[in-house]
């Protein structure tokens, strides 16, 4: 049924919880585990003369090596993780198409404070606009 299955991750506490269904379903089906985060650029985080992208990417691989890294301790066998840049509903839905996904699975919520409105938004976006189901994991307001 699934031979794809799409977990973004914003890299927080509070997408365990999704990162854990996506990887039993792509488990349970044998299907490649694909993560996804996405730097957001903005005009505030492209200050020139520092780099501050720069710590955002390297935060991003980190994040999906460590869903990567859980998925195969899990006996996942086929793993592949991304960090794109973009409007992350836009580079979530390209990635669906690009590496035809069967299925993505994502947070309801994952940051706290602003930034909570800002995942949330992803969400809606993903679910309204995505070709394939989408499995919201409601993960609740994190610290």
């Amino acid at each position: 049924m699934y031979d794809s299955v799409l977990v973004p991750t914003d890299g927080s506490d509070g997408t365990d919880e999704a990162v854990a269904h996506a990887i039993d379903i792509a488990e349970q089906y044998g299907a490649t585990l694909h993560t996804l985060y996405v730097v957001e650029s903005t005009r505030s985080n492209e200050t020139p003369g520092e780099d501050p992208l720069g710590r955002v990417r390297d935060a991003g691989q980190n994040a999906v090596d460590r869903v990567a890294e859980r998925a195969r301790s899990a006996g996942v066998k086929t793993v592949e993780a991304s960090v794109s840049r973009g409007v992350p509903a836009n580079e979530i839905l390209a990635y669906v198409d690009d590496h035809g996904v069967d299925v993505t699975v994502m947070a309801t919520a994952g940051r706290s404070g602003e930034s909570r409105d800002l995942l949330g938004s992803v969400a809606e976006s993903v679910v309204r606009e995505s070709p394939v189901p989408v499995l919201l994991v409601n993960v609740g307001e994190t610290l």
